[in-house]
């Protein structure tokens, strides 16, 4: 009796083929959900840089702005302000190239300790135990920082000397990053005029004897209201 042969069944790895591919479309997805979770995060990271950086310019403008008032009131009645003599001497600005090369020159209005930067930093050892919530892990603020610019309006051919009391102030506002990253700025920039009298801020001139400047220094008008009090509607 002649005994045939049993054909060996072939394995062709289809469960292993199907596993693997299972495994490389899971990992793919994790590794997507994980690239859009870091986008995310980046980006909420820099909103919140973008926000503190503007924070510290517009202190800095506002610091800046009474630091000149200061500057026009010290003044007196002179009609014209030296820039340069009424900030104790200091030089026009040269360590920035875009400042360096304006005309009329910048001038360091507010000199900080950190290379003209002036910190603008946040900590809880700064703060009192009733601003710190109970409860709460407060983020402390370190590395933001400011600085605070001046120069003349080009009001005549002077250009480092004012004359009409009125100067531009440029603030700009920082959030260092690590070493290597580029850091994250914001800049905001206002016209400061030192008007002498009180000012009616409204929309148009609606009260007798007030002049074009929105104040009561009105030449053309010899009716003016007696008295200092103003009523505002």
């Amino acid at each position: 009796m002649v005994r045939r042969p049993t054909p060996r069944r072939q394995s062709r790895g289809f469960t292993l083929l199907l596993a693997l591919g299972v495994v490389a479309v899971v990992t793919m997805a994790v590794m997507l959900s994980f690239s859009v979770v870091g986008r995310e995060a980046d980006t909420q990271a820099d909103t919140r840089r973008q926000k503190q950086a503007f924070f510290a310019a517009e202190a800095g403008l506002a610091e800046g702005r009474e630091t000149v008032r200061l500057l026009l009131n010290n003044n007196g009645n002179n009609s014209t302000m030296g820039l340069s003599a009424a900030l104790g001497g200091v030089a026009p600005v040269a360590d920035i190239p875009a400042l360096a090369a304006a005309n009329p020159p910048w001038y360091e209005l507010l000199p900080g300790p950190e290379g003209g930067w002036n910190p603008y930093t946040v900590t809880t050892a700064n703060l009192s135990p009733s601003e710190i919530p109970v409860g709460v892990d407060y983020p402390e603020q370190r590395n933001v920082r400011y600085r605070v610019f001046v120069r003349d309006d080009l009001d005549d051919d002077q250009n480092t000397v004012d004359s009409n009391r009125q100067l531009w102030i440029l603030a700009v506002g920082e959030v260092t990053m690590e070493e290597g990253r580029r850091p994250t700025r914001s800049m905001v920039q206002a016209l400061v005029t030192n008007a002498i009298g009180e000012s009616i801020f409204a929309p148009g001139c609606i009260t007798k004897g007030c002049g074009p400047d929105m104040t009561y220094n009105n030449p053309t008008d010899q009716k003016a209201p007696a008295g200092t009090t103003i009523t505002l509607p």
